[in-house]
């Protein structure tokens, strides 16, 4: 199978992951706790899209990229486990592997778009403020004491953006993928 192919699949799946994030966010009961129905297809999907992505980079930064993978992987696997044992937030479970995947991971992969120009600089850029958006909602949650369910107007308002811009950066990202050049599919 060639890198072009296995992009064009990463690509899918990074936006099939965007699609199944706002399922879960809009059909989901959030006192539920996660669902595997929901969980083990968005872990496997964002596992195939991290893998396109450490292909991508790993010529032009491969430990920077391998980070990236690692952290993403490690962050998966933990939804996987708190899908199957029907964790919800505030679970800690369910925090490290939302800072991993979507904080850390996505931070990576944004630095790696941002300097190699394999994607466009305001996808990284895009990348790095819903991480940024991110990070303050879990100083929120810790320094006020609040939480996703029962939220400050504040907390809400940088938690929606926080879940926007990943959805974009997934989307848009799997669309990248799904172009890139035949030139850097072979690097």
């Amino acid at each position: 199978m060639s890198n072009n192919t296995i992009f064009r699949i990463a690509g899918i799946c990074g936006i099939l992951s965007a699609v199944l994030m706002l399922a879960m966010t809009f059909a989901g009961d959030p006192n539920s706790g996660l669902s595997p129905l929901f969980t083990v297809p968005n872990v496997v999907l964002g596992i195939i899209f991290a893998a396109g992505l450490y292909l991508l980079y790993r010529s032009e930064q491969s430990g920077l990229s391998l980070a990236a993978i690692v952290f993403s992987v490690i962050g998966y696997l933990l939804f996987l486990v708190a899908g199957l044992t029907g964790a919800r937030f505030p679970s800690p479970v369910l925090s490290v592997a939302d800072i991993l995947v979507y904080i850390v991971g996505m931070s990576l992969f944004s630095w790696l778009a941002y300097g190699t120009r394999k994607m466009p600089r305001i996808l990284a850029i895009g990348g790095f403020l819903g991480a940024l958006a991110g990070v303050v909602t879990y100083i929120l949650v810790l320094g006020t004491g609040a939480s996703i369910e029962q939220p400050t107007p504040v907390l809400s308002a940088f938690y929606v953006l926080y879940l926007i811009l990943v959805v974009i950066w997934l989307a848009w990202t799997g669309i990248s993928l799904l172009r890139v050049k035949p030139e850097a599919a072979e690097a």
